[in-house]
């Protein structure tokens, strides 16, 4: 019999989830309906925020939010109570605990899932950050404890790969999924089409587009490109540069967005911020190119998008962005943070005409043939029966 043909009971957890945005919960949302396509149940727990309910539905998926500490330290203690109190409670009900994120508060799925008799997997989601201080301090010792508890590791790039495996932890455990996209959603678009959105959404229909999107914060890097962007006009290209993204957690009273909304109220002719909007797939048919100006990553998933879109792109080189972009083929790569590499990406980008076998042609190609969300399910599919079968 087919392994595969199994269904699972899954319960997917996600410290993060909306109304919030993380990127790690809209990778798990996209997973989780292809898995559920193929027949599998699929449960998510969370964090409960203020005002949100303890029992809740998105998207046809029960969600089940539980109760964290809210002083400065340890509240993950109450976190882990509530969450050891929900397993025990629906010990009966699943096959496999899949957390999105491999940080400290996520390593208690470890333990759980073995008290319950499931499996478990963990995602790491970004470089150099779900696994800092692996062992170095107390929470690292327990940090590592808990992640030996595991089942799986999965490592969304090649480096997160590199880096599960220098902590130590088991390397047979270890697996190179990467993040996935919807292709059906995302897709490239007629230059017909691209006016009429751009009328529709009273954008410029002439000019270039370039779009960059992501949580206004420090990580992401948006605001140095976009002070870039006015500070060298539009690098000489005479191109918008569309910024849509929401409000960082850490921009607590809304200041720094603030500030980028009044420079880009000042200098209408190149510079466009929106808020985070859920129809996006439209804005990347609206563009010519995509940025991203990250410091860190694990495999942006707004890259994935893009090229799924057609989209030539312009990337910093961080986790991830560098397996999906090499330099004349699908776009160009620069170091975070240089202002002479960025624009060197830009120009040669849009001097380029991006003909039907062009770089936004090939993004969509290696998108299709990889990184298609239906590719990565299957991929999860598999593995979760040889969990359960290595009973």
């Amino acid at each position: 019999m087919n392994t595969a043909s199994k269904k699972s009971r899954v319960c997917m957890f996600s410290h993060y989830f909306p109304p919030h945005y993380s990127g790690a919960a809209k990778q798990a949302i996209s997973l989780a309906h292809q898995l559920k396509k193929r027949g599998h149940s699929i449960e998510f727990i969370t964090v409960k925020w203020p005002g949100l309910e303890a029992e809740d539905n998105f998207e046809g998926f029960p969600v089940h939010r539980v109760e964290s500490g809210h002083g400065r330290r340890h509240k993950e203690l109450r976190l882990w109570w509530n969450l050891f109190q929900y397993v025990l409670r629906r010990r009966k009900d699943f096959d496999i605990l899949h957390s999105h994120g491999a940080y400290y508060t996520n390593s208690i799925i470890g333990p759980l899932a073995r008290l319950a008799g499931w499996k478990s997997l963990v995602k790491a989601s970004l470089a150099n950050n779900d696994l800092h201080g692996l062992g170095a301090s107390l929470t690292g010792k327990v940090h590592y404890r808990f992640l030996k508890l595991v089942d799986a590791y999965i490592a969304i790039s090649r480096e997160l790969g590199k880096e599960f495996l220098s902590t130590g932890l088991p390397a047979r455990k270890v697996h190179y999924i990467p993040n996935g996209v919807d292709i059906e959603r995302f897709h490239p678009t007629t230059p017909e089409e691209r006016l009429n959105i751009r009328r529709m959404r009273g954008l410029p229909e002439k000019k270039k587009i370039a779009l960059t999107i992501g949580v206004f914060d420090q990580r992401k890097n948006i605001g140095w490109l976009l002070k870039e962007w006015v500070r060298k006009s539009a690098f000489g290209t005479g191109a918008m540069l569309l910024a849509i993204g929401p409000q960082s957690r850490e921009d607590v009273d809304g200041s720094f967005l603030g500030s980028l909304r009044k420079m880009a109220e000042e200098n209408p002719d190149i510079l466009y911020l929106m808020d985070h909007v859920n129809d996006i797939e439209r804005y990347y048919r609206a563009a010519d190119l995509f940025i991203l100006p990250s410091y860190s990553e694990g495999m942006p998933n707004v890259v994935l998008e893009a090229m799924a879109s057609g989209l030539p792109c312009a990337v910093t080189q961080v986790s991830g962005s560098e397996e999906l972009v090499q330099d004349g083929e699908t776009g160009y790569t620069f170091r975070a943070g240089d202002t002479e590499g960025l624009c060197e990406a830009i120009q040669k980008i849009l001097s380029t005409t991006d003909t039907e076998g062009g770089m936004g042609a090939r993004a969509r190609r290696l998108i299709e043939e990889k990184y298609a969300v239906s590719i990565v399910a299957e991929r999860y599919e598999e593995l979760y029966q040889r969990l359960i079968n290595s009973n």
